[in-house]
């Protein structure tokens, strides 16, 4: 196995090793073994980097130390230094190396003669993960010869609301952590050591899966230690939570025969392993009958899709705030009606939400019920948009008041099939009432993904890249208004025959 890769730690191969020292041995030695980064992550990555950016700004005209290239450290080390030393006020990505350990702090400050030192997270809180990361760069920061007077993170202030101009000093927060750091100095001293000692092996450490696979991050070598893994049956189960299903799994419990009579006390567990022992469908056909014979034609099948920028972009927002960007409605007058397709997607250079409502508002003039699936998303921004514009109240709640919410039942277990594999999407049910439906092969395969895609667009300045990704977020759209029609006519003639 290479070990290419073992020469620097840095602080998140450090918190890597925190969470599981098997990943932090794949990350530097089988890195081509790493899943590949999702769009979902991407963005999470992006966002990071345009607020701590943004959060330049407190402290202007600094140094920029970036390096020319990911691996070219060596240069940003030995100007940290030079501009330290010549008292420079304000540096960015001022880098620090000690015991092996590589750390770039996103804002280092020289105020009165003494050093601050600030790091800067795309989050409401202050979490523990965030207070090992700080207390890392604290180590290697001092241990490198520069005392630090203060530690703070700057994080996002969950209170604020754009009014006017953006203002970074009320967008942000900036919290003072030093203590929380020095207290935990002996701990990261010994995570230095234990993590030297790991990539010192020539055997990958042996750790078994567990809650360290996804907390507090998802592991990106889950492929590779969870190969065949979830064949068992017991992950097939979604009744029983994935720290149950793990602890089962460590115990060598991993058929439905070893599930505990406790946990079969439990509805959801007992319909899902009844259809997996019968391997196909329950259906409680009278209550499903009962549900569906007072949803009738002419109906609405709708979807919409909101994102939640960090970096408030329009009047009246705060940040991580749904906003509604695009909607999808499929309608269908009568049984034998032809479907008719109606779509709406904005560009995100102004606030949407008026044009999203308005448009909502006449495509469902007629009458007809409005079939969605878990009302959550569209009666939470509908409710947040007649707050907005008073004048529309009546209007939205009379549609609001026409929704039927198609999860109901599928969440009341009168449908379950065994390639739903425990979940109760809409993408899980869809496949196993009309066989051949699936998003498998689009772009975009969720809402998460809808979310990030749109997030980045919004920064986009390609024409060709915003034409590509516009098209597949209205395909997406599209589907699961579609599909969503689908799965009714589809339980219709289930429930018929």
């Amino acid at each position: 196995m290479s070990k290419q890769r073992t020469n620097t730690l840095s602080k998140s191969t450090l918190i890597r090793g925190l969470q599981c020292q098997k990943s932090l041995y794949l990350y530097k030695n089988a890195f081509h073994q790493r899943d590949k980064t999702d769009k979902v992550q991407q963005q999470k990555f992006d966002r990071g980097h345009r607020v701590g950016l943004l959060a330049r700004a407190l402290f202007p005209n600094g140094r920029d130390l970036t390096p020319p290239t990911a691996f070219a450290f060596d240069q940003s080390i030995a100007a940290t230094q030079a501009l330290i030393g010549m008292q420079i006020p304000v540096l960015y990505e001022a880098t620090f190396k000690h015991h092996g350990v590589l750390v770039a702090l996103d804002i280092l400050v020289l105020k009165d003669g003494k050093w601050y030192g600030y790091e800067v997270k795309s989050s409401f809180r202050v979490t523990k993960t965030y207070l090992l990361d700080a207390a890392i760069q604290y180590n290697i920061i001092t241990k490198s010869g520069l005392p630090l007077e203060d530690f703070s993170i700057i994080h996002i202030n969950n209170e604020y609301v754009k009014n006017g101009d953006l203002d970074i000093h009320k967008l942000f927060r900036i919290t003072s952590v030093k203590e929380d750091v020095i207290e935990r100095q002996a701990f990261i001293t010994e995570t230095i050591e234990n993590a030297i000692q790991t990539l010192s092996s020539e055997t990958i450490p042996e750790v078994p899966i567990g809650k360290q696979c996804f907390k507090p991050y998802p592991c990106d070598f889950q492929r590779t230690c969870w190969k065949n893994i979830q064949e068992s049956e017991i992950f097939r189960v979604g009744g029983l939570n994935l720290d149950e299903k793990i602890d089962l799994y460590l115990n060598d419990k991993l058929t439905l025969k070893d599930i505990p009579e406790e946990y079969m006390e439990r509805e959801r567990v007992k319909i899902q392993t009844e259809a997996l022992k019968e391997k196909g469908p329950i259906l409680k056909r009278e209550a499903f009958k009962a549900f569906l014979d007072k949803v009738n034609y002419p109906l609405y099948f709708f979807d919409l899709e909101a994102f939640q920028p960090a970096i408030p972009l329009y009047e009246n927002t705060a940040p991580f705030q749904n906003i509604p960007f695009q909607l999808s409605l499929h309608y269908k007058a009568s049984e034998t009606a032809p479907m008719m397709h109606y779509e709406y997607i904005c560009d995100g250079k102004y606030d949407p939400r008026r044009e999203f409502l308005d448009t909502f508002l006449r495509l469902t003039e007629q009458p007809g019920q409005i079939v969605v699936y878990n009302t959550l998303m569209e009666e939470g921004i509908l409710n947040q948009l007649k707050a907005l514009f008073p004048e529309r109240m009546d209007d939205v709640n009379e549609r609001i008041g026409r929704f039927v919410d198609l999860e109901t039942p599928f969440k009341m277990n009168w449908y379950y099939h065994p390639d739903m594999q425990g979940a109760y999407s809409l993408k899980a049910i869809l496949p196993t009432l009309v066989p051949g439906a699936h998003y498998e092969d689009f772009e975009i395969k969720d809402g998460l993904e809808a979310l990030a895609v749109f997030d980045e667009l919004i920064y986009e300045t390609d024409a060709a890249k915003i034409s590509y990704w516009r098209t597949h977020l209205l395909e997406y759209c599209k589907m699961d208004t579609y599909g969503l029609s689908q799965v009714y006519a589809a339980l219709k003639r289930l429930l018929s025959e």
